[in-house]
């Protein structure tokens, strides 16, 4: 939020036309991209992302890891819409929702839970892209012991 909102200063200093009516009509990552999780079995994970009207994200800017950093292999992102981007050419895009397979470790789904760490990226379709943002997320488990 605060690297548009530095870029519309700067354009607007500049004498550019806006990017969008006002800086503070643009959500805030959290809201535009919220993301729940759910166990989908006792090592698979579905990550869903409720994308707000007006905003997207890329399909190849997602990344997944362990709260410990751990990368996850096993990750099942469905095909996006193309779409010719100004920020980064031709692009598949999510809008609306976005539903993300991932599959934990053994020693992750033995613990009965796992912190996943999740970073996406996206625009709105005002003009302004967001810097990658990093979000967590924990899920239980079925058939682990829980910490």
């Amino acid at each position: 939020m605060v690297l548009a909102l530095a870029l519309a200063t700067w354009l607007a200093a500049a004498g550019a036309a806006p990017l969008f009516n006002a800086p503070d009509e643009l959500l805030d990552p959290e809201k535009a991209f919220r993301i729940s999780a759910r166990a989908l079995d006792g090592k698979s994970v579905e990550i869903e992302f409720k994308i707000a009207g007006g905003y997207y994200l890329y399909r190849n800017r997602f990344s997944f890891a362990t709260e410990s950093g751990e990368p996850l292999d096993e990750i099942e992102i469905p095909r996006g819409k193309l779409k010719e981007d100004a920020f980064f050419g031709k692009s598949e895009t999510f809008r609306n929702v976005v539903r993300i397979r991932v599959t934990v470790s053994p020693r992750d789904a033995a613990k009965g839970s796992v912190n996943l760490k999740v970073t996406s990226q996206g625009c709105a379709g005002a003009g302004v892209c967001y810097a990658p943002h990093e979000q967590n997320v924990t899920v239980r488990l079925p058939g682990g012991r829980s910490p």
